[in-house]
């Protein structure tokens, strides 16, 4: 038998993805004590472009940082 859930209840609504971007921020700021300039360059791709980020990935490359030759 297939659970017969409206549409509504399985797609987020914007007000829950903006919640769920600020909680990311709030975490992240506690967390990682992040500059002011890093901070609000994660906040412009996390909550404005509502990028979805993972937090942990995104540091662990910015202290990994690429080669160039």
């Amino acid at each position: 038998m297939q659970n017969n859930r409206p549409l509504a209840s399985q797609v987020q609504t914007p007000v829950g993805q903006l919640k769920d971007s600020i909680r990311d921020m709030i975490r992240l700021q506690r967390d990682y004590h992040l500059s002011d300039e890093l901070f609000w360059e994660i906040f412009n791709a996390r909550v404005l472009l509502n990028e979805q980020i993972d937090v942990n990935a995104f540091l662990r490359d910015l202290n990994n940082p690429v080669a160039q030759n």
